[in-house]
């Protein structure tokens, strides 16, 4: 699984970004939840951004981290083969799942044919 800092590194690069982050904030709206991500978010923050939300969902609002998760389409196979770990390192992993999907997404929408 790649680093969130070096997914995000290769989404600026493919000049992206502003589209990674409103595809972000789409999902999370259509889960029924509050997006805090600005495009002006350095890739740090941005990732503990997300971070603290998933942190938040699965501690307070486990439907509703569900909920997102399939709005995502983050790969149920993927969240199952996650190791078993503390909340906090596996929103750090989801936090990945999460931007590798939508940086698949798009990439998808914005490609050249």
């Amino acid at each position: 699984m790649n680093s969130g800092s070096n997914l995000l590194d290769q989404v600026r690069k493919e000049k992206l970004f502003y589209a990674l982050v409103f595809q972000l904030n789409k999902d999370f709206e259509r889960a029924g939840l509050e997006a805090e991500f600005d495009t002006a978010f350095e890739n740090q923050q941005l990732l503990r951004n997300l971070q603290a939300a998933l942190y938040n969902l699965v501690v307070s609002d486990f439907e509703s981290y569900l909920t997102l998760l399939y709005a995502i389409d983050v790969s149920e196979a993927k969240i199952k083969a996650l190791p078993d770990c503390e909340v906090h390192q596996l929103a750090e992993f989801v936090s990945v799942l999460i931007l590798e999907r939508e940086f698949k997404k798009v990439q998808f929408k914005n490609r050249t044919l």
